[in-house]
């Protein structure tokens, strides 16, 4: 049962306010435009939370609902982004160690398995994978004969049912954490007009999967300069994964030139996106590999022939923020589930989930009163990326933590990973405050939410949060465009 209920509508939008929970000066009313973009949108008021503050004043500028606990969707990948820096640095790295299991000769083939030690590390797409293939390859292995068996015993995790949260298991975001994560468990459709075959389009795979044959019919249409519009609605996509099949039919803009149609690979069994990926990449790569794929583990005492080592998380966490990458921000919330009195004990959702909100608990606790805004149900952690039908914060909650973050010595780090207004990322498109705040936004059926910080034109800088919880939340982008523009003014 979902934690979190959409609200029933209003009948008159008369007061938009809610209990303050704070002491001091606080709007009691919504700003005008706010007040509008609910009336235009048709949304009631109640079905929006908001928070502003300054970042170094305790008490907020204005307080709506703040305490009550909503889903947050993306949003919450501010928590599991912030708590990682903390909890585990910045120039933290993840490590997948290969094991060669028998000799090589002079010819560079490899008589005996090859035993991969997965790391959990999120970083591990297709081009950092052909990467590292090559240097295998220039280390001299040429051929493998024996099986790849990889050890996934860094994670404890329950059965991914990919379907279970919406129904479409062929969309990237719902793919699932592994240990051994390759290309994020996805691949994407390339379209692009064919040179060899006037008036069709070419559709390939990137990364390639292995076994997978692409049927492609697709035709141009419309002419170079018309416009592109929404490409997607003229192909049909079919993906039979027991027969390693995909089809695609239909017609295809011309205006169009080159685009990317993500799709997850839904695999028959654990590991498999995996095993179509690295054997598509070792044969680019000029390799060659006699055996079978298979779960296990190598000699405990091996020494590792070759190491991958990730990105420093300071990296890894502009991807998770301003793109909003699930399975990353899964992978790293996992990172913090290990057990610190059993360093080479299996990661768990359970023990990150416990990790993780003690840590954000501690951080925003009132010295004097010695309670958190984010006690109880008011932060309840699932997954770590904002995925889910009961994870989520008040808005107090969240503006609180990304108070800790603004005054914690790691702030630079965390604050340049938020999208940019009216620049990049999921922010691109706000409109309001251009390149003055750095906020991540979020949204899910019945969700729509921004938290971040904001500068304004004279230079103060304040905390905003805010999210609309309601079946029209589809609407509510005007509603959070308003608020936002409001709290980044002088004054506001």
């Amino acid at each position: 049962m979902p934690l979190f209920r959409p609200s029933l509508p209003a009948l008159v939008l008369a007061l938009v306010t809610g209990p303050l929970h704070a002491q001091g000066p606080a709007s009691v009313d919504l700003p005008r435009s706010v007040t509008d973009a609910l009336v235009a949108q048709a949304l009631p008021a109640e079905s929006l939370s908001a928070w502003v503050q300054p970042v170094d004043d305790p008490l907020p500028l204005l307080a709506v609902r703040a305490e009550q606990p909503r889903p947050l969707a993306s949003v919450m990948k501010l928590v599991t982004t912030g708590a990682a820096l903390r909890l585990l640095s910045p120039t933290h790295t993840w490590q997948t160690d290969v094991v060669l299991g028998g000799p090589v000769d002079r010819q560079g083939v490899l008589h005996g398995p090859l035993y991969v030690r997965a790391g959990g590390d999120p970083s591990l797409d297709a081009t950092r994978l052909g990467a590292w293939l090559q240097q295998w390859r220039s280390a001299g292995l040429h051929t493998i004969r024996g099986d790849i068996v990889v050890d996934r015993s860094t994670f404890d995790l329950p059965a991914h049912d990919a379907a279970a949260f919406d129904g479409q298991p062929l969309k990237p975001y719902n793919a699932g954490p592994d240990a051994w994560l390759l290309a994020h468990q996805s691949t994407s459709l390339v379209l692009q007009p064919d040179l060899r075959r006037p008036g069709r389009a070419r559709v390939h795979l990137w990364p390639e999967l292995a076994g997978v044959t692409l049927s492609d019919r697709v035709r141009l249409a419309g002419a170079a300069s018309g416009d592109c519009g929404d490409w997607r609605s003229g192909l049909e996509l079919q993906v039979d994964a027991t027969a390693g099949r995909i089809t695609v039919t239909g017609s295809y803009p011309l205006a169009c030139g080159l685009q990317n149609w993500p799709l997850r690979w839904p695999q028959a069994r654990e590991g498999e996106h995996s095993e179509r990926v690295w054997t598509a990449a070792w044969k680019a790569a000029g390799g060659h590999w006699h055996g079978r794929w298979r779960a296990g583990m190598g000699p405990a005492d091996a020494v590792a022939w070759q190491r991958w080592t990730s990105p420093p998380l300071s990296e890894l966490v502009r991807d998770i923020n301003k793109f909003s990458n699930n399975v990353m921000a899964r992978h790293v919330f996992l990172a913090l589930g290990g057990d610190p009195a059993q360093p080479l004990a299996a990661a768990t959702v359970e023990r990150a989930r416990q990790r993780v909100a003690e840590h954000v608990r501690a951080s925003t606790r009132d010295a004097a009163s010695r309670t958190s805004p984010c006690d109880g149900d008011r932060l309840v952690l699932d997954n770590g990326s904002g995925l889910s039908r009961t994870e989520g914060a008040s808005a107090r909650c969240m503006g609180r933590w990304v108070q800790a973050m603004w005054q914690d010595p790691l702030m630079p780090e965390w604050l340049a990973s938020l999208p940019i207004a009216g620049l990049d990322g999921t922010a691109r498109r706000m409109g309001v405050a251009v390149g003055r705040a750095h906020v991540k936004t979020g949204s899910l059926d019945d969700v729509s939410a921004i938290a971040g910080i904001v500068q304004t034109p004279q230079g103060q800088r304040r905390i905003v949060v805010a999210v609309v919880h309601d079946p029209g939340a589809e609407r509510a982008r005007p509603v959070l465009r308003a608020l936002l523009d409001w709290a980044g003014s002088d004054p506001p």
